[in-house]
């Protein structure tokens, strides 16, 4: 069976490359796949990095379409970028009699289900969050913005059409029912969270050159943050904890972000991060499962809100995969109940001076603690296994082949996905 995956993210981004390229190779082994992504223009412009993305996806059997992503005017490139996708994935429906259209996030969806009309193929919307709410919450839109009104029209017409809806989180199904959609009986709803491979995200030893390198040899403690800390992410909260433990702990400060390096500095400093004690660096996505090992702790904060409520951040796999514990709000999604249940952390109910205070001789027994990494894996490996995504997406595909190829197959049942084990439950069955 043909599938066509659409991506308004880029596979030469480190989101792009850790979410759904590694999706796609595993998906590949049993699916003929066509992956249409938006890659942003400077990234394109690596040549070197654009042709080893073609040749390791070639290699297993998948056909990638890049278009070049447009941002500015926003809705005017959006609506552009969309009808080239349209015009584009209309030619391989029809050429490669595609059967399932896996659309990841809302603009993406969007294209899929013109598609899906046009094609007669079977959608999946994976949703990846309340995509417009999150804009409302990021500050980038006002609630009563055209773009937010056009986005939520969208938002019930993929809610009451796609024929399966993948959710990040059980919270996000849940709140399903307050968004005042009507989604058919027939529909399929599954939870699938920001995966990580675990066989590249493992605990090992710190690489000593790499500690060399960053200054870092003679600390005991690398508190450590990774990827953005903009958006919806609480970035001065975050600083002022960073900075509070780098003088309760006396910790380095491991910061691991594309984002400004300057602007990132400024604000640390200001919110009392020692100098001495602070590191702000890249990698390359090959290169992350190493500077993850370095770390003893991982913290990031996130604003809570609706829309938070189906967001699943990538890195909370890779810290736990690693063996790194975390320090995290609560509200997000379903990673504070995670986290809390199987101790591989600490859940602040708020992210208040106060609170912030009381946690550090929590942290500095979590980081001590021996046993902590392994019980950090494990976690990963139940709830964030990639191996385990592919899996449920692959029979997500079985569930929405047509019986025959000429006609649809009968109704999907709904199957509603099951609640989160508690730590009682961690037992094999």
């Amino acid at each position: 069976m043909t599938v066509l995956y659409l991506s308004y993210d880029g596979m030469l981004e480190p989101l792009g490359e850790s979410q759904v390229v590694s999706y796609v190779l595993g998906l590949a082994r049993t699916h003929r796949i066509t992956l249409m992504s938006y890659e942003k223009a400077r990234d394109a412009r690596d040549g070197a990095r654009r042709r080893r993305m073609e040749e390791r996806l070639r290699s297993r059997g998948i056909a990638w379409i890049p278009l070049r992503y447009h941002k500015w005017p926003s809705l005017l490139a959006t609506g552009w970028d969309a009808l080239r996708g349209l015009l584009r994935g209309a030619v391989v429906c029809r050429k490669h009699r595609v059967r399932v259209i896996h659309a990841r996030g809302y603009v993406a969806s969007a294209i899929g289900l013109c598609l899906k009309r046009l094609c007669g193929a079977r959608l999946v919307f994976d949703m990846r969050g309340f995509w417009a709410d999150e804009k409302v919450d990021a500050g980038h839109w006002r609630p009563d913005a055209l773009l937010y009104r056009v986005a939520k029209r969208w938002e019930r017409r993929l809610f009451e059409e796609a024929d399966a809806i993948v959710s990040l989180t059980r919270a996000g199904v849940k709140a399903f029912a307050s968004l005042g959609y009507d989604i058919p009986a027939a529909t399929a709803i599954e939870v699938i969270p920001t995966c990580t491979d675990v066989t590249r995200f493992a605990p090992g030893p710190k690489d000593q050159a790499l500690l060399n390198q960053l200054r870092l040899s003679h600390r005991r403690v690398i508190v450590g943050c990774v990827g953005t800390l903009s958006n919806w992410y609480l970035r001065e909260p975050t600083l002022r904890y960073l900075a509070l433990l780098a003088r309760r702990l006396e910790a380095a400060i491991l910061c691991v972000t594309q984002e400004d390096h300057a602007r990132l500095r400024a604000d640390a400093l200001a919110a009392g991060v020692p100098e001495a004690q602070l590191r702000i660096t890249r990698a390359a996505f090959d290169a992350m499962p190493a500077f993850v090992r370095l770390m003893d702790l991982g913290v990031f904060f996130v604003k809570p809100s609706f829309s938070k409520r189906a967001s699943a951040a990538t890195k909370l796999g890779e810290l736990l995969a690693t063996g790194v514990p975390v320090v995290i709000n609560d509200g997000i999604g379903d990673s504070g109940e995670v986290v809390r249940a199987h101790r591989a952390g600490i859940v602040l109910p708020d992210v208040t001076p106060p609170l912030c205070e009381a946690s550090v001789e929590e942290v500095r027994a979590i980081v001590f603690d021996p046993t902590c990494r392994e019980r950090c894996r494990r976690v990963a490996q139940r709830y964030f296994n990639l191996e385990d995504g592919i899996r449920k997406y692959r029979e997500l595909y079985r569930r929405l082949q047509p019986a025959e190829t000429t006609g649809w197959s009968a109704a999907i049942p709904r199957q509603i996905p099951r609640e989160a084990p508690t730590e009682e439950a961690d037992a094999p069955s």
